[in-house]
């Protein structure tokens, strides 16, 4: 069994990390330090599909999680499909006035394509990242295209109104 956990403090209000954790970050930098970040679904109900990803140099490591219950600010989440056989995370998010701290625990058993001492070799060098400002980005980009679409759709409406 591997486990990991980390406590970390965003500079933002926790409906705001919340509402940017529903995005994946746009770009995060590739490097031998792994890199471990998670997407959270739109809704948070249970059966809802949470998304993992670790990225060290040019390979990852990708899985879902399903949500088990979400209450108090506080997410419980098991395996879906990946790589393992058992997997549990814990995700809890506390105001602390202006910013939010969250904590994070995972613990994977069962490797089914990594030997477990490769992964734990792994998940000892990884940093959890949120990459708020990453998937801002990624927030602002998606928004923009589905204005760009509705102006489109809009457009068209105008134009086949006034061609007879």
């Amino acid at each position: 069994m591997v486990q990991f956990s980390q406590t970390s403090w965003q500079e933002f209000s926790l409906p705001n990390v919340l509402e940017t954790l529903r995005y994946a970050p746009m770009n995060l930098s590739i490097s031998t330090t792994p890199l471990f970040h998670y997407t959270l679904p739109s809704e948070l109900v249970p059966g809802a599909v949470v998304n993992y990803h670790i990225q060290y140099g040019f390979k990852a490591i990708k899985w879902t999680g399903i949500v088990s219950s979400f209450a108090d600010n506080k997410l419980t989440v098991r395996l879906g499909d990946g790589p393992f056989r058992g997997f549990t995370a814990s995700h809890q998010f506390v105001s602390e006035g202006v910013m939010t701290a969250c904590y994070d625990e995972f613990s994977f058993q069962g490797f089914t394509t990594i030997p477990e001492d490769v992964f734990s070799g792994i998940i000892a060098k990884a940093n959890l990242v949120y990459g708020i400002y990453a998937r801002k980005n990624t927030r602002d980009i998606m928004l923009a295209v589905e204005a760009q679409k509705k102006t489109q759709s809009l457009e068209s409406l105008d134009q086949s109104a006034t061609a007879g």
